[in-house]
């Protein structure tokens, strides 16, 4: 593990823990070594750290290349903090693929948001296929993650009106057929499937109108 990822998680304790009051479900379901890949819901800025701070493992992230262009301050920022840029919707991107394949062989855990980009109302939207291609092509196994609450007010999240919980399903594991295959779409079909029923577990019993409720959450970086 890289110091600073230590450091970063050390200092990030005490506010995702202590002030915002996050619940993490089944951590033990991500594995403390080896390459896997770690597929959440997206709904604010915040969901980065956050899902590091769930795994507590030292993890990457595929971020889009827009974030990169922000300032340069920025930019060194979240690169220190292991993201990676991803060139959404421009075909094949080889460096991006070098990178990953390189972390995957030694062993590194990669977060990725298979929808592509923030569902601000907390609904899903449709998973893209990257997810699969990934997982068959390095043939790397996927822990699904669900994230309940980010698309809501922070004062909601401090008084713990909207408490921010996290729910990491069992691994998803590509079978033969779908590497054979080259099944990138059925496979991601099965990891948007397992995070839709962390979701349902999430909010058995809450109030579902909460979940999709369109609320002008701050942009937190």
């Amino acid at each position: 593990m890289k110091w600073r990822w230590g450091w970063g998680w050390t200092i990030s304790y005490p506010l995702f823990h202590d002030i915002l009051g996050v619940k993490v479900h089944h951590r033990d379901r991500v594995p403390k070594k080896g390459a896997v890949l770690i597929a959440a819901n997206h709904m604010n800025f915040i969901d980065p750290p956050l899902m590091g701070h769930a795994a507590k493992r030292e993890c990457w992230f595929l971020a889009k290349e827009e974030l990169f262009g922000q300032s340069r301050f920025f930019r060194w920022l979240i690169t220190w903090l292991n993201a990676i840029p991803i060139k959404r919707g421009k075909g094949y991107d080889i460096k991006l693929f070098k990178q990953v394949k390189e972390l995957l062989k030694k062993g590194q855990a990669i977060i990725l948001f298979p929808e592509g980009t923030r569902s601000l109302k907390g609904d899903f939207l449709p998973f893209l296929s990257g997810v699969g291609m990934l997982a068959l092509r390095y043939d790397v196994s996927v822990v699904p993650a669900y994230i309940k609450n980010t698309h809501r007010p922070v004062k909601e999240w401090i008084t713990r009106k909207s408490q921010i919980h996290v729910y990491f399903g069992d691994m998803l594991y590509p079978d033969e057929k779908m590497k054979k295959n080259k099944d990138y779409e059925g496979f991601t079909q099965l990891v948007e499937r397992a995070v839709h029923m962390l979701a349902d577990t999430a909010w058995a019993g809450d109030d579902p109108r909460k979940r999709v409720r369109a609320v002008a959450s701050p942009q937190i970086l």
